[in-house]
């Protein structure tokens, strides 16, 4: 049976007898050769099994899950309406200038798209990076929004712990000058409100301070180069235990096992 590279051989033997000239009856003969050739691939074509299935990492929603989601996109909405945000959206790509560097050692997830007419570009990896693309474009120093959008991210999924390259983020965002904590307040108003409404039952709200993570990497004597390499480790303590946390610093990272140690005293209290 013929395959594609002995139909394109084939074809490429037919060329080259028409540039030579050569016999019309050769050139009939090898013409015929290759019909048959493409016939028979035709015919193999029609065998191969479409296999029907969603990407890596992705997942379709029946209606029974749609109703699902649009109740708590409603309740969302209509939250952040009350607290006066008003809605943007943006494209679902980006520059891909414009997302490089952003995200430290997880720029490495980001899905860059082939060259579109002279633009590099790439998905965009959340709704923040696009937000503020969107803020300095329009010039806005005083804005309060909300954006509830699909992201990308070319991750490794584990799709039983609801861990996707395509899902939803859902954004709000408080720009420009307040009082001290005063929009930080009212974003743990919003989460408590969103919560509530949706009945999930009790549930537990953790604030975090970047400054006292930098505190106690200090503490610890980490190096402020690897801040905030040291402090990507630390984040995968809600997925990773960690005896694998304090190897990935060690090891691949370069931080001294007696700061690991030292780090792992803090991260273990609650």
């Amino acid at each position: 049976m013929a395959d594609e590279a002995a139909v394109r051989a084939q074809a490429e033997a037919v060329r080259r007898l028409k540039q030579d000239k050569a016999d019309p009856d050769e050139i009939a003969k090898e013409v015929a050769k290759l019909l048959e050739m493409k016939a028979q691939l035709g015919g193999d074509e029609g065998k191969h099994k479409f296999v029907l299935k969603t990407p890596k990492g992705t997942r379709d929603y029946s209606p029974k899950q749609m109703a699902i989601r649009e109740r708590v996109f409603n309740a969302i909405i209509t939250c952040f309406k009350r607290h006066g945000a008003e809605v943007i959206d943006t494209p679902v790509f980006e520059l891909k200038e414009t997302l490089t560097g952003k995200y430290g050692e997880d720029s490495k997830l980001i899905y860059d798209l082939k060259d579109q007419g002279g633009e590099l570009l790439s998905l965009r990896y959340d709704l923040t990076v696009p937000f503020a693309r969107y803020l300095a474009m329009n010039k806005i120093t005083n804005i309060k929004r909300y954006h509830i959008a699909k992201v990308y991210r070319r991750d490794n999924p584990a799709m039983t712990r609801g861990r996707y390259r395509e899902f939803y983020q859902c954004d709000f965002d408080i720009a420009g000058q307040f009082d001290p904590m005063i929009p930080d307040a009212e974003c743990l108003k919003i989460v408590h409100e969103i919560l509530s409404d949706l009945q999930l039952g009790d549930f537990l709200i953790k604030v975090n301070d970047r400054r006292i993570l930098d505190g106690m990497f200090a503490v610890c004597g980490v190096p402020d180069s690897k801040f905030r390499t040291i402090c990507s480790s630390v984040d995968k303590l809600d997925k990773m235990p960690w005896e694998e946390v304090r190897s990935e610093m060690v090891g691949e990272k370069g931080l001294s096992p007696e700061a690991a140690d030292h780090i792992g005293e803090y991260v273990q209290l609650h």
